[in-house]
């Protein structure tokens, strides 16, 4: 069954470990609707499971997720605070190049872009969760990154798979989601726009839209 923001349950998978920075650096080389659909090095890799990380961001720390997609770069500031454990655990992941190679395998017009899965499908996940504080009387806005789950699950829980306001209607979406951060600035927004494009009724993307390489800036 498939993870779509409040509808189905979650699996846990397992895969062989592929040793981080076994993959060789690539960068996309966009066309002219820009974007380069053809596949990264990392795509189809096997994905390991993870027991929940230890302490990657210092309580406080300015930290970014820079995610160079099939469409341009998505550059996201996270949220850091002591209730919200979703940031150190998503960086834990990025430096684990657990993002490397994955897709953006639902994308809906004017809603969201969803991606972060190993499966591909909506199924999969890191192999834990955590527990994010919800922040109350929050409203979404274009660019804000938050965590998708199951009908299942409470408010804020978090695996790997993360969802992308995209439009007006995703904007009207409960505050249910645990934050993972904001990818407002102009780049972001436009990356987003051209990523948006590839939507479709079904929700699967009418191209094929990969995360190229995620990385953790902590400078």
């Amino acid at each position: 069954m498939r993870l779509r923001l409040l509808i189905a349950p979650l699996v846990a998978i397992t895969a062989a470990v592929l040793a981080p920075g076994a993959l060789a650096e690539s960068t996309p080389h966009p066309g002219p609707d820009g974007c380069d659909h053809s596949k990264p090095p990392a795509a189809g890799t096997s994905k390991p499971t993870f027991k929940k990380p230890g302490t990657v961001l210092k309580p406080g720390q300015k930290a970014a997720i820079v995610m160079v997609t099939s469409c341009g770069t998505l550059r996201i500031e996270l949220v850091q605070n002591k209730k919200n454990p979703i940031p150190n655990s998503i960086a834990f992941l990025v430096t684990k190049h657990f993002y490397d190679g994955l897709t953006f395998h639902r994308i809906i017009s004017d809603f969201v872009l969803q991606g972060g899965d190993p499966k591909g499908d909506g199924t999969g996940g890191p192999g834990y969760t955590v527990d994010g504080k919800v922040m109350g009387g929050y409203r979404y806005a274009i660019g804000d990154v938050a965590m998708a789950k199951t009908a299942a699950q409470p408010s804020g829980t978090a695996g790997s798979q993360f969802f992308v306001i995209s439009g007006a209607q995703g904007a009207q979406l409960p505050t249910d989601y645990g934050m993972l951060g904001h990818a407002a600035d102009p780049t972001s927004l436009a990356t987003i726009k051209r990523i948006a494009r590839f939507a479709t009724q079904s929700s699967v993307p009418s191209k094929k839209i990969y995360i190229w390489t995620a990385k953790l800036d902590s400078g």
